[in-house]
């Protein structure tokens, strides 16, 4: 079940497990916003989903966005109704709830005596709306997992356990010698250009540095995908047009890594991100903001931790990696290292399985009603 209408984070999370999973024995159908680029995504990686136009939001600011709020609170019961005739439809053995946002949904598929197993992708908000999605999740029959460890444990509650299922990524089977390179140093970053992923801090660096050191150039790669924030993002990207940084909307990510020199990703909060993770996996020495999965991600020496919402912080870090190219190469190694032996597609496969497990065996079997 899954929430964004593009293929995200938390949706690649679990769609590149899916080949792992059902050479294991497991069977997925998915429920998705319909129409939507993910929808297609779906169907054309040959899965069998359905869906349907989704128009729950847990904000003002998104109740705001077309239809409006009447027309959304017109259109949920429809909606829900549409999920829950196909949850009485399929032969399901748990859902898979890949977000606090499909809490709705989630509540929906509960009430039918199935299994849930909640997979939080997103740092728990903080005041009323953190409370309630507390509140409901503890509720739901079956078992809640975060992506990080700084994800989970605002969701504990007593009597709630809450697991921790480490995010994966993709590994080359070879990096680049990065060490015999010449010309300027390149310093990328990748992520939906967004407040969250401190898309204003890169550029905002880069442009301390512009002229500061002339032999250091930026690269960004991502478009501005959230619909409270297309605005924003628009202003950040010509802003970053303006610093000299090259921006690309799209990429073929694996490629662009392997032709940058320092990773960085300054964002302001973040339960673990993919594209760091496939960059130490590609061997980039990485710099992030010492926040969230980040700091798990980074820990143990494997990248340079730099204060949230400091691009002076950022702009000096970037410098120091830039003037030594053997400590680039070093954390590079380390930043590898840890990825092979922590964060592989695998092992997060391996350990959802064992939260489907676990979530079947703490649900007991009932007759589906509603």
């Amino acid at each position: 079940m899954l929430h964004e209408g593009v293929l995200g984070g938390a949706s690649l999370a679990v769609i590149r497990l899916v080949p792992s999973l059902e050479s294991r024995g497991w069977t997925f159908r998915f429920w998705a916003p319909r129409p939507s680029v993910l929808f297609d995504q779906l169907e054309a990686r040959g899965m069998r989903a359905d869906g349907a136009p989704r128009p729950i939001s847990y904000s003002r600011r998104g109740l705001r966005l077309p239809p409006g709020p009447l027309g959304r609170l017109r259109a949920t019961p429809g909606y829900l109704g549409a999920f829950r005739a196909w949850i009485r439809a399929e032969p399901v053995a748990l859902v898979h709830a890949n977000s606090i946002l499909t809490l709705a949904e989630a509540s929906v598929a509960a009430r039918l005596g199935a299994p849930i197993l909640l997979h939080v992708h997103e740092m728990l908000p903080g005041g009323w709306q953190g409370r309630a999605a507390r509140q409901v999740a503890s509720r739901l029959p079956g078992k809640v997992i975060g992506v990080s460890r700084s994800s989970a444990r605002p969701l504990a509650r007593r009597g709630a356990p809450v697991g921790v299922v480490y995010g994966g990524a993709p590994i080359p089977a070879e990096v680049p010698d990065r060490s015999q390179r010449g010309g300027p140093t390149l310093v990328g970053t990748v992520g939906v250009t967004s407040t969250r992923k401190g898309s204003d801090v890169f550029v905002a660096a880069a442009s301390l540095l512009r002229e500061r050191e002339p032999d250091i150039e930026f690269r960004m790669v991502g478009a501005p995908t959230d619909e409270l924030e297309v605005d924003w993002g628009e202003a950040v990207l010509e802003r970053a047009r303006r610093a000299g940084i090259a921006v690309e909307r799209s990429a073929n990510v694996p490629q662009r890594l392997a032709e940058w020199d320092v990773f960085a990703l300054p964002s302001r909060s973040d339960p673990f991100p993919i594209s760091m993770l496939e960059a130490m996996g590609s061997g980039l020495p990485a710099i992030g903001a010492d926040v969230d999965g980040i700091s798990e991600q980074l820990a143990g020496g494997a990248g340079v931790l730099v204060p949230p919402d400091d691009p002076a912080a950022l702009a000096e870090a970037i410098t120091a990696l830039h003037r030594d190219p053997v400590r680039r190469t070093e954390l590079g190694k380390i930043a590898r290292a840890r990825v092979q032996s922590r964060y592989t597609l695998e092992r997060q496969a391996e350990a959802l399985e064992s939260a489907y497990l676990e979530t079947i065996q703490a649900v007991p079997k009932a007759p589906r009603s509603g």
